[in-house]
């Protein structure tokens, strides 16, 4: 049941008013007003004597508790002592902070007798109104009658499907119904909320609405119904990979499913993630019993393929691997020497943990066999990039070990990830994409690429899904690829349900047993699930909790994670599924290590794509770069903190300078796509994010900007040292190690002709945002949850990011989709007994 409620504003919400005398400024009492913050309604309160504030209370029950929430005592204090509105904002809360701004403005102005009491009315027709969204403006046509909105239609958007749309289905018939923007905002769609109600408001400003206060509280009210109390045989909390892979195998195991998902649709941080996973396809790279094979057949299609090249500087890698000591790992070795994370030149002579020692034996048979196949080639004239790739599962699973093999901040101890759950997920990810293109998902089954902090190509790109078989893509992306076909899967099943903007809060928990969950829904309504099997959680980690991950972090220094610090994360993941195990007993480890993603975009902390083998990476006050950009993504990441800057509080602030005509690489947004291949790379500028450029006056233009003080010709004469030492196929003189590449910045025609002067480039704005929290639950192969006695808690399983002990201190790029879904899998299979 929906209840509209138009409320009654700052200057009737007085208490203990009395007459305005015509002395002082205000009338004595108590108002309030309203406005929009981040996540929704904030409001102030104020007291007042005749000529001072003398009381300020704020709430935001929706803002984001670790950002704006926490920053509403800070700016009631300050309304206080400015004895006004015109405060400052707190830094890294500023939406918040604005939001407050205006309910204190409109609060002092009831108090001073000046509210607005007008009934609502508009100019009748239909106007236009425009608000920023996540990904740009969103745009809606509003028509209004003379006292009422009577249609919204939205005429452009470029939100993500599936995470900011859901917002316009839900949130139009309320707007139209409530005759206003005081409508909640939905869960999982904050920014695109947000958006709806500015561009709401813009439109009734246009259509002079008479009460804008009155507009922009006038509000649907949503009333609890009857309480629900169901059961079936497992529970799965989280409607992300892992809980939509748990549920549609357990579905497949003939189990009844309940998947709770607090956002308004299912997806979770899968559907913003790159998409790729990683795992080797062994009929697309070398193989040691055809060596010279340059084509394959996949047994599971019958179709051939053209086997994957190598890339230069892997021949390296590999024969580091070679010569790494078999000895056991010595946890002091670095005592008394300097300990570089991810330079395993070093870390190689430093032994290896004993769990590893067998696969570690084995690869270096197969690369011993690689490495004479490929010593004859190119002794015979060949390059590195016309031989066939190496890869295989125990190469996956060393390079998870190495690439997560870490040191805590303070140099006490490290970590690395649990033996039996890496090899799990790096064996099993064959089986996952089979698994998937049966229900429906399409790949692009004849390619094996890398992305940023792989360390290795063997990236499978997603497509999408034909679900009907007609060979033609239905729904792209993410969701096409692992939601469209998961969910097609689950409600084929009888007995079936997806409860969306449903919080989970508590476990049931009984004689020791995790027997179901408490949760409740968007409009109150109180849910009780029982599971006959068990429960799995798949509800993510905590990267959007910022105060959670600093006051957890052992691994990057303080001063690096601060309020300001952004993520590429949904608003959900809070680490609320870590919580409600630990209060039934359950375990972490490595909850101080979150990963952060090195290539984001600076004006939100959003994911920017790319891998860095294709360009430099440059220190904006220097000009020179700093770090191998093909590097693990915590390396790249300190690398930009130490050497990058601070803009509008970000820290880590760097340029990413390519060629104009070298494409990011797949999903990237701003390039068109046939498949994967793109068929149209912008030139286009994107305010605050790209910027293209031919001569070093252009680049100094863009470097002015951002408050970047290089020298544009040292970034030049960088540029251009850095592409004349890969064409030569040498390491990069400037000391600076370039492990993988691809291309030169400059461009290089058909003679080998070099130029850089006039060519047109493109440099990337971005820093460092949380991205991937390596520590959560405590798990065992099975998936079942462990005590803090290291014992199984009976009846409760999870799965995906709200577990840890599997990527140790840092994750391998396209390392989580393969995991989540793998484990989400193994976790159904273990609670229906298979």
């Amino acid at each position: 049941m929906k209840k509209i409620t138009q409320v009654v504003l700052a200057g009737l919400m007085a208490v203990g008013t009395v007459a305005c005398s015509g002395e002082g400024t205000y009338t004595p009492g108590t108002y309030t007003g309203e406005a929009q913050g981040f996540g929704g309604k904030v409001s102030v309160t104020i007291t007042v004597d005749k000529n001072k504030i003398t009381d300020v209370k704020v709430a935001g029950d929706d803002e984001t508790p670790t950002v704006g929430g926490a920053a509403l005592e800070k700016l009631a204090a300050a309304i206080k002592e400015k004895q006004g509105a015109e405060i400052d904002a707190v830094t890294g809360a500023t939406v918040t902070s604005n939001g407050v701004k205006d309910a204190a403005a409109k609060a002092i102005e009831a108090a001073k007798g000046n509210a607005n009491t007008a009934a609502l009315a508009y100019t009748a027709g239909t106007y236009t109104g425009t608000a920023d969204g996540y990904n740009g403006p969103v745009t809606l046509e509003v028509t209004f009658s003379e006292d009422a909105i009577t249609d919204i239609q939205v005429k452009e958007s470029k939100e993500t499907a599936h995470v900011g749309t859901p917002a316009y289905d839900i949130m139009i018939p309320e707007a139209i119904e409530a005759n206003g923007s005081g409508i909640d905002v939905v869960s999982g769609a904050t920014f695109t909320s947000r958006a709806v109600k500015n561009a709401l408001n813009d439109a009734a400003q246009q259509a002079s609405a008479t009460n804008m206060d009155k507009f922009q509280s006038n509000t649907v009210e949503h009333k609890a119904q009857e309480d629900i109390e169901e059961t079936y045989d497992v529970i799965v909390v989280g409607a992300g990979g892992a809980g939509m892979g748990a549920a549609a195998q357990a579905v497949q195991n003939g189990a009844s499913v309940l998947v709770i998902e607090q956002n308004a649709e299912v997806g979770g941080n899968t559907l913003v993630s790159g998409g790729q996973f990683q795992a080797v396809m062994d009929y697309l790279v070398w193989d040691a019993a055809d060596p010279d094979a340059t084509e394959a057949a996949w047994d599971y299609n019958g179709k051939t393929y053209p086997k994957v090249k190598a890339v230069h500087g892997q021949l390296d890698t590999l024969k580091t691997i070679l010569n790494w000591s078999e000895e056991p790992f010595d946890d002091h070795y670095f005592d008394d020497k300097e300990y570089i994370p991810g330079e395993i030149n070093l870390v190689s002579q430093a032994g290896v943990h004993a769990e590893y020692l067998p696969t570690l034996q084995a690869l270096k048979k197969e690369i011993q066999a690689y490495v004479n196949y490929a010593d004859a080639k190119i002794a015979a004239g060949a390059d590195e990039t016309d031989l066939t790739l190496f890869s295989t599962v125990n190469l996956h699973i060393f390079q998870t070990y190495y690439g997560g093999l870490r040191q805590n901040n303070d140099k006490t101890a490290w970590i690395y990830g649990d033996y039996d759950l890496v090899s799990q997920f790096c064996s099993e990810g064959y089986d996952l994409k089979t698994w998937l293109e049966d229900q429906g998902s399409v790949f692009n089954d004849g390619a094996q690429i890398t992305l940023i902090g792989a360390l290795w190509y063997r990236e499978n790109i997603n497509l999408g899904c034909d679900m009907d078989g007609d060979g033609e893509i239905e729904s792209r992306g993410n969701w096409g690829t692992y939601f469209e076909p998961t969910l097609n899967t689950i409600n084929a099943g009888e007995g079936n349900k997806i409860m969306t903007r449903t919080t989970a809060e508590n476990l049931i928990v009984e004689d020791g047993k995790v027997t179901g969950v408490t949760a409740t829904m968007y409009d109150g309504t109180k849910v009780t699930a029982h599971a006959n099997k068990g429960v799995i959680l798949t509800t993510g980690g905590y990267a959007a909790n910022i105060t959670k991950v600093a006051a957890e972090n052992e691994y990057w220094d303080d001063s690096y994670i601060t309020t300001a610090t952004q993520t590429t994360n949904r608003s959900s993941l809070q680490g609320s599924g870590i919580d409600m195990a630990e209060k039934a007993g359950a375990e972490t480890v490595g909850l101080g290590f979150t990963q952060m993603m090195p290539i984001s975009w600076v004006d939100n902390g959003d994911l920017a794509f790319g891998n860095g083998l294709y360009g430099v990476y440059i220190n904006p006050t220097t000009g020179a770069r700093f770090v191998d950009e093909s590097a693990e993504r915590d390396v790249l990441s300190l690398g930009e903190f130490q050497n990058g800057i601070e803009y509008n509080g970000v820290q880590g602030t760097f340029m990413e300078i390519t060629n104009a005509k070298t494409a990011i690489t797949y999903p990237y947004p701003y390039d068109k796509y046939e498949g994967t291949t793109p068929v149209e790379i912008s030139t286009d500028d994107v305010e605050g994010r790209v910027y293209y450029f031919s001569s070093a006056d252009e680049l100094g233009k863009i470097m002015e900007q951002f408050n970047m003080t290089a020298d544009p010709k040292s970034v030049y004469a960088t540029i251009e040292a850095y592409d004349k030492d890969i064409l030569a196929g040498k390491q990069p003189s400037d000391g600076v190690a370039k492990h993988q590449s691809t291309v030169t910045v400059g461009t290089v025609d058909e003679d080998g002709n070099y130029k850089l002067d006039g060519e047109l480039l493109r440099v990337r704005i971005m820093a460092p945002s949380t991205h991937h929290t390596m520590g959560g639950l405590a798990v065992d192969t099975d998936r079942h949850v462990l005590d803090t006695a290291g014992n199984v808690i009976e009846g409760l399983y999870a799965a995906g990011e709200v577990t840890g002990g599997i990527h140790g201190g840092n994750r391998l790029g396209g390392n989580a989709i393969v995991e989540i879904f793998v484990s989400g899998r193994n976790a159904a299979n273990s609670v229906c007994g298979k």
